[in-house]
């Protein structure tokens, strides 16, 4: 009897520990990868797969999902596996009317945030990038206006420091085809791109998957999803760059578990061409487990881009621009930019530690 007793006792507890998984899909059944899932503390409990898998809720009773491209949900849980539909994100390009003038303007507007799992939200900084492209050269030329709002501590200097620089570059749109850069920069690493059925690509190297390519029926845009760490630590084995590997095996160790995961919208045509200008939205995670005072942290850096206006300009035209785009930028000043221009809301947990930043 007392075996009897144990063995059930066993078996709830195996049930009652099994893992929770999230299955994240669009409108069209297709997995969103690298949706950020967070419980109802604000707390990350993960980022979805390439496929749009979650494996494990950790035992939360209700999450928060958000992708750059859709609306934020919030789903509750009953310990069961799930399947979550996410809906497009009220968010579209301004109408560009063909021209034959020489430089095509895109504004974008960036927002960034610096995220652990002791403090909640310590950094945020966002800006403005006024981003000209000579259509005959190919050459972009790009400025950025850029300003910190918020954060806790000395912590703002070190980022500001670190990262700064590095996303005021981020908010420079990429000239040329995506698919072609990717190809071009990774040939030592036989990436290639397979079309695995209509409307889906596989972007794979000499060591597997490292993204994907859907097109939105409904609304007419290619979503790039692609593992940026994977990708680089493949290129440097692949080259045989034993010190840049040695360096990033010093970093491995002290960030574990780190994903860094970007994803990428361009608005395409018919035949899904598109061109520099179409771009419209990109998100960039940096997820990562850090040593910290001698607790270990769960942090993020969450980067997302968008496309706020753009047209066909002439010179003259483009400073005009320019001039148009100062703005004392205060939270608040943010938060009714953002909702001018339609951009879609981070979860609202971020939200509300947003507006508790000094």
């Amino acid at each position: 009897m007392e075996k009897f007793l144990f063995l059930m006792a066993a078996f709830v507890v195996a049930v009652s520990t099994k893992a929770q998984k999230i299955e994240v899909v669009d409108s069209d059944g297709d997995g969103v990868p690298y949706a950020s899932v967070l419980n109802a503390n604000g707390e990350f409990l993960g980022i979805t797969s390439l496929e749009g898998v979650l494996a494990d809720a950790n035992g939360a009773k209700s999450v928060t999902i958000s992708h750059v491209a859709f609306k934020p949900k919030e789903v509750a849980l009953d310990g069961k596996d799930m399947r979550v539909t996410l809906e497009d994100a009220d968010y579209s390009l301004n109408e560009i009317v063909i021209s034959p003038k020489p430089l095509a303007y895109v504004q974008t507007y960036y927002r960034v945030f610096f995220y652990d799992s002791k403090h909640g939200i310590i950094y945020y900084r966002a800006g403005l990038t006024d981003n000209a492209l000579d259509r005959e050269t190919g050459k972009l030329k790009a400025s950025t206006k850029h300003f910190s709002t918020g954060f806790k501590g000395i912590i703002t200097k070190v980022i500001n420091m670190a990262l700064g620089w590095g996303f005021d570059m981020r908010s420079n749109i990429r000239t040329g085809r995506i698919e072609d850069r990717l190809v071009e920069k990774n040939k030592v690493s036989q990436m290639k791109i397979t079309q695995t059925s209509p409307g889906h690509w596989r972007v794979s190297d000499y060591k597997g998957t490292v993204g994907t390519i859907t097109d939105d029926k409904q609304t007419g845009r290619r979503l790039f999803s692609l593992d940026s760490r994977m990708i680089s630590r493949h290129r440097l084995e692949a080259k045989g760059k034993t010190k840049e590997l040695a360096k990033r095996e010093k970093h491995d160790k002290n960030t574990e578990n780190e994903v860094k995961s970007e994803a990428l919208i361009y608005q395409i045509d018919e035949d899904g061409n598109y061109s520099p200008e179409d771009f419209v939205m990109e998100q960039f995670n940096d997820t990562f487990d850090y040593e910290f005072d001698e607790e270990m942290l769960h942090c993020i850096v969450g980067y997302q881009l968008f496309s706020t206006d753009r047209a066909y300009v002439t010179k003259k035209e483009l400073k005009e621009r320019q001039k148009a785009n100062e703005m004392k930028m205060t939270y608040e000043n943010i938060r009714q930019f953002e909702k001018q221009n339609n951009i879609p809301p981070l979860a609202p947990v971020i939200e509300q530690a947003l507006g508790k930043l000094k």
